[in-house]
């Protein structure tokens, strides 16, 4: 999938000298943003708790070509928001885009949550968000604009029976945040987006997904009859971080191959 992806955008360097940072950029979609973000031109600072697989990231980037630094931090960690930004600054001299992809959460039945892992989640999910556009905002408006791209989920626009309800509500309260972010910063020419993904084939949820032999079943749940590939969710973290998207904030744009539908 990513060859057909590339391939659209032969020629394209759609965030070319962009200063670009990714949270949650050792796998999955935030590993598939990176390189894409990386072949469109931009200048990446990667960030995620496991420094094994940013390391091997930030070397893709640098082997094709692009340019990254990787920065092991915990984004629920203000002291290590305040390390990521100062790190930014110092190498790009500014921001112009966010994406806001670290989060996660296992199916838990509602009783066996506890109150340290709902604050855990929310705090993952949600909070750090918050935290992290709020630093970022204050970058884009001494540069007079910037785009953030929230990361939430379909079980955000609707009831998944697959996932806990402290992550249903994290991701509800990410497009929450979004909406309201784009409504209040529209005046400072900064655009604020979300993608719901639906079922992917990241490398954690393919794993859940084989131990419970459940694909074919998850496939006939889809009208488009398969799963979504990480890369067709870094498409559209592109599109609407970049200037194609010049006149679209607030929206939410579900990549679950129909499945809301259903």
């Amino acid at each position: 999938m990513k060859e057909c992806v590339w391939q659209a955008l032969e020629g394209a360097k759609l965030v070319d000298g962009k200063a670009v940072l990714i949270t949650g950029a050792a796998a999955g979609i935030g590993r598939a943003c990176a390189l894409l973000f990386a072949h469109q031109g931009g200048r990446l600072a990667l960030v995620d708790l496991q420094e094994e697989g940013l390391t091997q990231v930030c070397e893709e980037v640098r082997a094709r070509g692009g340019r990254a630094i990787g920065i092991p931090a915990d984004v629920t960690q203000t002291p290590e928001l305040d390390r990521i930004f100062r790190r930014i600054e110092e190498t790009y001299d500014g921001l112009d885009i966010l994406i806001n992809n670290a989060g996660g959460g296992l199916p838990t039945d509602f009783l066996a949550i506890s109150l340290e892992e709902w604050n855990r989640i929310l705090n993952l999910n949600l909070t750090s968000l918050f935290l992290l556009s709020q630093r970022a905002v204050a970058i884009f408006r001494r540069k007079g604009c910037g785009a953030i791209v929230n990361l939430s989920s379909q079980a955000g626009r609707s009831v998944s029976p697959t996932a806990g309800v402290h992550y249903t509500a994290s991701k509800a309260g990410v497009l929450g945040l979004t909406r309201h972010l784009a409504r209040i910063l529209a005046k400072d020419n900064i655009r604020v987006n979300a993608v719901c993904p639906g079922i992917t084939n990241s490398e954690r949820l393919m794993k859940r997904i084989q131990e419970k032999g459940s694909e074919e079943d998850l496939k006939k749940a889809v009208p488009l009859g398969r799963i979504g590939d990480v890369d067709e969710v870094a498409a559209c973290c592109l599109f609407l971080a970049s200037d194609l998207a010049g006149y679209v904030t607030g929206v939410s744009l579900d990549v679950n191959g129909g499945a809301l539908m259903m």
